[in-house]
C-alpha cells in the first residue's frame, strides 16, 4: 500500500489517466460520439464563466483548470440517454454543468458539489477536491484529490475494496485536517488517480462489470434472482466468444448485438431500454 508520501498530484496524468479511462469503454461498449475532447485553451464555458457564479462551487483555481481541460462523456442529465461507465455510475460533465452556473440560477453550486460528491462529504469537502459523479443517491460517489492526488470511493464494493488492496493509498491526515473529514477519507477506499482508472478497466477485463448496452453496466454480483438465472455467466461467454478481453480480437459491434439479442430472447425484464 503506497504512503501518500509516495503519491504526487499531476494535472496532464490525470488528464491522460482519465482519457485512457474513455478510451478503453469506448472499445468495449461506449459509442465513440458520447465522448467529447477540449478546445485547445479548454472547455470555454469554464474558462470563460462568470467568476462570481464559479465561486458557488467553492473550488481551487487547479480544480477548475483541471476541469476546463478534461474530456468528458457527453451526460444529457436524461436517464435514456446517460451512459454508464461503471455500475449505477453517471459521470459529470462539467464543463456542461458549470455553463448553468450563473448568479440567480436556481441550481447553485452547493447542489452540484451534493450531487457530485455526495451530502456528507460535500459539506466538508475542501476546495482542492471535486466529484467525479454526478447524479442521484444511488450515483456511486468518487471523489478526486488534486492536492493528494488520489481519488475516494465511497462505499466501494468489498470485492473490489479488498481485492485491490495492495494498491489502495494509505491514507494518513496531516494534524490540520478536521476530524469529520479525516473520518470520512477513513472509512473510504482510495487510490492514486492513474491506479484508480486500472482498477475501474480491470473490473470489465474479468467481467465482473458487464455492459449490456452501450448505455448500462451490471455488476456481475447483481445479476440474480429467478429472472436473471445464469445471466452473468450467459453474457461472459457472449464477451469471450467475440475476443475479449484482448482488444485486437475483439468485435464490439456483434458482441453488443448477441449480448441484445440473448436478453430480449431469456432475459427480456433486464433489456437497457436507454437509447
Amino acid at each position: 500500500m503506497p504512503d501518500l508520501e509516495e503519491i504526487t498530484y499531476s494535472r496532464a496524468a490525470t488528464i491522460a489517466a482519465i482519457s485512457s479511462y474513455y478510451d478503453f469503454l469506448t472499445k468495449m461498449y461506449l459509442n465513440e460520439s458520447k465522448v467529447i475532447h477540449p478546445p485547445s485553451g479548454g472547455w470555454p464555458s469554464i474558462v470563460n464563466a462568470d467568476p462570481d457564479a464559479l465561486r458557488t462551487l467553492g473550488k481551487s483555481d487547479e480544480v477548475l483548470q483541471l476541469l476546463a481541460h478534461l474530456p468528458y462523456i457527453r451526460s444529457p442529465r436524461n436517464w435514456h440517454n446517460d451512459a454508464e461507465a461503471a455500475p449505477e455510475c453517471i459521470l459529470a460533465e462539467w464543463q456542461d454543468l458549470i455553463a448553468y452556473l450563473s448568479p440567480g440560477s436556481v441550481t447553485g453550486g452547493e447542489d452540484m458539489r451534493i450531487a457530485s460528491e455526495g451530502a456528507t462529504f460535500a459539506s466538508l469537502a475542501p476546495s482542492h477536491v471535486f466529484g467525479l459523479g454526478f447524479g442521484g443517491r444511488d450515483n456511486a460517489v468518487m471523489v478526486l484529490d488534486t492536492k493528494l492526488g488520489i481519488i475516494h470511493w465511497e462505499d466501494c464494493p468489498a470485492r473490489i475494496e479488498w481485492g485491490n488492496w495492495k494498491e489502495q493509498a494509505l491514507y494518513e491526515p496531516d494534524d490540520d485536517v478536521p476530524e469529520e473529514e479525516a473520518h470520512w477519507r477513513y472509512s473510504a477506499a482510495a487510490w492514486a488517480i492513474p491506479d484508480f482508472f486500472e482498477v475501474l478497466k480491470d473490473q470489465f477485463r474479468t467481467l465482473n462489470w458487464i455492459p449490456i448496452s452501450p448505455y448500462t453496466v451490471r455488476s456481475a454480483a447483481s445479476c440474480g434472482g429467478p429472472q436473471e438465472e445464469g445471466m452473468a455467466s450467459t453474457l461472459q461467454d457472449i464477451y469471450h466468444e467475440h475476443g475479449w478481453p484482448d482488444l485486437a480480437t475483439y468485435r464490439k459491434a456483434e458482441c453488443l448485438e448477441a449480448v441484445k439479442k440473448v436478453l430480449l430472447e431469456r432475459y427480456p425484464d433486464s433489456v437497457c431500454i436507454r437509447r
